[in-house]
Parts: C-alpha cells; sequence; structure tokens
C-alpha cells in the first residue's frame, strides 16, 4: 500500500468514525460504553465500502448489513441507518472536493 492509499484509508476511516459516532446507531455510546465500541463495526464498513461508493443506496444497504451482522436485525433502527448513511456519504463527498 502506498502511501498515498494509506493517508486515503485514515481520511475514508476518520469519515465513517466520526458518522458512526456523531449517529449511535445503537444508542450504547449516549449509555456510557467506551468511544471505541463501534470500532468492529467502523472496519467492516470502511473495508464495505470499496463496493458501495458513490451509490447512497448501496452505503445504506451496507449500514443496514454491517449492523445487523453484529446486533441484528431486529435491533437496527432503519430512521438511525439512514441518517448513518447520509453521514458517510456527505463526509464521503466533502472529503473527495478536498483532495
Amino acid at each position: 500500500m502506498t502511501m498515498r492509499d494509506q493517508e486515503r484509508l485514515a481520511a475514508v476511516t476518520a469519515v465513517v468514525t466520526s458518522a458512526v459516532n456523531q449517529t449511535d446507531p445503537m444508542g450504547l455510546l449516549s449509555i456510557g460504553a467506551p468511544d471505541d465500541e463501534y470500532e468492529p463495526e467502523i472496519r467492516e464498513l470502511v473495508a464495505g465500502l470499496g463496493d458501495a461508493w458513490p451509490d447512497p443506496t448501496a452505503v445504506l444497504r451496507l449500514c443496514e448489513s454491517v449492523f445487523s451482522e453484529f446486533f441484528g436485525a431486529r435491533y437496527v433502527a432503519p430512521k438511525r441507518m439512514r441518517r448513518l448513511a447520509g453521514r458517510i456519504v456527505l463526509g464521503l463527498r466533502e472529503l473527495e472536493h478536498t483532495r
């Protein structure tokens, strides 16, 4: 992996981390979970974005899939998934415009 690829990966990871932590999709941070609570989910999201980006619908499906896998589909709130996907899409679009 080149230095540029590493920088891009770090920037995408930062966007996804910020989006996940702001959204708190499962409500865990709001009840005192540690800041890195969603780290495994963030890794899966970043890994899946290569196939999903730049399609916003695919990003939403990725979010739903990752959180359903980790927490069970019945606990995943569609509204929070839409909010999370929207934040990821906006963050990545902004990242593309700054590079």
